[in-house]
């Protein structure tokens, strides 16, 4: 019972000298001076890591909360072996110099392997003295309960503050928040924890397989309009293939991104893109088929006479995913006009043909020609013309 008594009233003092305002204030203050100190290190990594070692550049901060405190000192046995006394400022002081991890500070990167790279430049950035009155140990055991190696470090400022860092990539990090709480601080009991470990163990390994897989595809340097092409196809797939009556697609989406490919089509893709990521509706874009004149009336005719029907009604289904045209016939008139403003020809032009004698085989040819052009550049975008 008096042990218990002695306990108790040492758990009272270190609580109120860890919850002061003044103490929680000052190691504010140190968290912030220490932050700034990394920061510079963040620095140094961006200047010695590759194109393909990427970094979160915001360090993550985190002072040690009241209830995790309370449980460590028992858990640890601070509450036995500290000199405790009644003296608020010797008990602060006992916590900032004792507690290991009293704060912490997490590095982020993208993926696994470059968790090592980056312990070793830090330590490097150490032992060139970069970092002002911080003390690092890099000698400190990393393996975990669970076997895996962990890269972090405890370290001393000011020859005084303990604090901690973790240097974790992303998918590492959310399987250790989830391992931490679910199997090491797991408050009840639970008859199935063996089972539990084992699960988490095998979903460590899952885990460690897509991250090598995610770096595989990073590596290969996808440029943004290749990654916005093939994320709209994995969005629309199963609704062209219901239409086209089809699932062997990659003809008719290759001719939909060679023949739409302006900016102002790409945008309308990224849009498109980002709404479905965020399960959002998309609205489509309404379309001006108002004015049509003769040229794109008989160019519209020549398509539909010249082009295998199929083909432009799977490019007119992939189309309406983004554009405001629910109906093939408007498709093909918007698919002319806008053939013509991808030629450069001037409509207008065209219009001073109108009232010449039509007999005249300058203007005739004229006129042919450059439908003709348009025609070949169609059947060079898309294919599938009839007389191929």
């Amino acid at each position: 019972m008096q042990e218990e008594n002695i306990l108790e009233k040492r758990e009272k003092l270190l609580l109120e000298a860890f919850d002061d305002k003044a103490f929680i204030k000052e190691v504010k203050n140190i968290r912030l001076e220490l932050e700034e100190e990394l920061m510079r290190f963040i620095l140094f990594l961006k200047e010695n890591l590759t194109s393909e070692q990427k970094i979160f550049e915001n360090i993550e901060s985190r002072i040690k909360s009241i209830q995790s405190f309370r449980e460590k000192i028992y858990r640890k046995d601070y509450i036995k072996n500290w000199n405790v006394s009644d003296d608020i400022r010797e008990n602060q002081k006992l916590i900032v110099e004792n507690l290991p991890d009293f704060i912490g500070f997490r590095i982020t990167c993208f993926f696994w392997q470059d968790e090592e790279k980056i312990y070793n430049l830090l330590k490097l950035y150490y032992e060139q003295k970069n970092l002002n009155d911080i003390v690092l140990n890099f000698d400190e055991n990393r393996k975990q309960k669970n076997g895996h190696t962990i890269n972090k470090l405890s370290g001393k400022y000011k020859q005084k503050y303990c604090f901690e860092i973790q240097i974790k990539s992303v998918m590492h990090n959310m399987w250790g928040e989830v391992e931490h709480k679910t199997i090491y601080k797991n408050r009840n009991y639970d008859a199935t924890i063996s089972n539990k470990k084992l699960i988490t163990e095998e979903i460590f390994n899952i885990l460690q397989a897509s991250d090598k897989q995610l770096l595989c595809i990073f590596k290969e340097k996808y440029e943004e309009k290749q990654l916005l092409q093939a994320l709209f196809y994995e969005k629309t797939k199963n609704i062209i293939g219901k239409k086209c009556k089809t699932d062997i697609l990659a003809q008719h989406y290759n001719s939909y991104f060679s023949l739409f490919s302006s900016s102002a089509d790409m945008d309308l893709v990224r849009q498109f893109v980002a709404f479905s990521l965020l399960e959002k509706d998309f609205c489509r874009k309404e379309v001006d088929l108002d004015d049509i004149n003769s040229a794109i009336y008989e160019l519209k005719e020549m398509i539909k006479a010249e082009f295998l029907e199929f083909n432009l009604k799977c490019l007119f289904y992939i189309s309406e995913i983004v554009l405001k045209i629910d109906e093939y016939d408007s498709f093909l008139t918007y698919l002319s006009k806008y053939l013509f403003d991808q030629s450069g020809y001037d409509l207008e032009d065209e219009e001073e043909f109108e009232g010449e004698d039509v007999f005249d085989e300058d203007i005739l040819e004229e006129q042919v020609d450059y439908k003709e052009n348009i025609l070949v550049l169609l059947d060079q975008k898309i294919g599938g013309r009839k007389s191929d």
